[in-house]
């Protein structure tokens, strides 16, 4: 597939015209054969200008198939009078960028009906869960986080975490409770786990204590490797930045259900 491309500069004054005469000639390239999809855009810096592109399935779909038909000279009569000058036409290959999982460094979201399938399971295989689906969120704030927080939490190692309190504000969302579910998804979105939370404080950073550092399962399990990192994780995620004042919510959880094991 190529695209033609072409910015159609219009008499100032003509604007309302053209675009009227641009909705009516629509169908005559729209019928043509190669043709894929079209869309016209007026310019914000200079409202007399216009961004045409046209997707066509090859170059002479296009330079031959509809500029040597019939339809093209009723095109040209209803729209070359509002051109001054004459635009150039250019056309344009593949597209090169890549696709939104290779550049974008977040973790998926999740699908909702693998997440009523996963709980359906879940449901079948634990006594007693809730009938409605829990909150789905992965570990961490990129994939290989959810990837490397999620496989700490399957061996059995991570039981616990930490989130910045000012984070739950700013979005107004309800801390945990003890004794409610959450699905675990990991970097792609799939549900993987279901834990179920166990104790909740509320303390500030630098009075976060060796214990919960070493449930959270990370590095040598000290308290200075968990300090150095969640200081840096909340100075680039946290809404308001990093502080050692700063609250911090302190969880602690159980692992309750999962799928797929952890890599060895």
């Amino acid at each position: 597939m190529i695209v033609e491309s072409v910015v159609l500069p219009v008499k100032p004054g003509f604007e309302p015209g053209f675009e009227r005469a641009f909705h009516a000639a629509e169908p005559l390239i729209a019928r043509q054969p190669g043709y894929v999809s079209h869309s016209l855009r007026r310019g914000v810096e200079e409202g007399s200008t216009y961004l045409l592109t046209v997707e066509w399935e090859t170059v002479e779909d296009h330079e031959v198939g509809f500029r040597e038909s019939p339809d093209y000279q009723e095109w040209k009569a209803l729209l070359h009078p509002f051109y001054e000058p004459v635009p150039e036409v250019l056309h344009y290959g593949d597209d090169l960028a890549g696709p939104r999982e290779a550049w974008v460094d977040e973790p998926g979201d999740p699908d909702d009906a693998a997440l009523v399938a996963f709980w359906e399971r879940c449901r079948e295989a634990v006594p007693g869960m809730p009938a409605e689906v829990p909150a789905a969120w992965a570990f961490g704030g990129t994939r290989a986080q959810a990837s490397k927080l999620l496989e700490l939490v399957l061996a059995g190692v991570k039981t616990g975490t930490a989130s910045a309190l000012w984070d739950f504000e700013a979005d107004d969302d309800p801390l945990p409770e003890v004794g409610e579910v959450n699905i675990i998804v990991d970097a792609d979105g799939v549900p993987r786990a279901v834990v179920q939370t166990t104790d909740i404080r509320v303390v500030r950073f630098h009075e976060v204590d060796e214990q919960h550092a070493a449930s959270e399962g990370e590095g040598d399990l000290s308290l200075a490797h968990w300090r150095e990192v969640h200081a840096e994780f909340w100075d680039e995620y946290s809404t308001a930045g990093f502080s050692p004042e700063m609250p911090v919510v302190c969880e602690r959880f159980r692992l309750v259900h999962s799928e797929g094991a952890p890599r060895p």
